[in-house]
């Protein structure tokens, strides 16, 4: 695919704040510093369109990119070493529990 248009759509810290489109979404989820956010700068060819940092746990909200209106690619935040509290962990489950 020729990636004409990308662009962070929205930064989104609950359910009611997520963008409501009709296209596909990919979500990019794992662990911590295991390079979701350089993975999607990669596919869509920008060098930081998605924040990245050496330390674990920078994403720490979901992050809605759109490509070419057609794909939402979504950056989940990371799980395992990022040196946060159980509560902030447990608030980031809650961000992506499916209703």
């Amino acid at each position: 695919m020729i990636i004409k248009k990308s662009e962070l759509l929205i930064t989104a810290a609950k359910k009611e704040q997520y963008p409501e489109t009709t296209v596909p979404e990919i979500a990019f989820c794992g662990k911590s510093n295991v390079g979701k956010s350089s993975m999607i700068n990669t596919l869509l060819n920008r060098k930081s369109l998605a924040r990245t940092s050496s330390q674990p746990g920078k994403t720490q909200t979901i992050n809605f990119y759109n490509v070419n209106d057609i794909v939402n690619f979504v950056d989940l935040p990371g799980y395992g070493y990022a040196k946060v509290s159980k509560t902030e962990k447990e608030k980031w489950g809650k961000m992506i529990e499916v209703n």
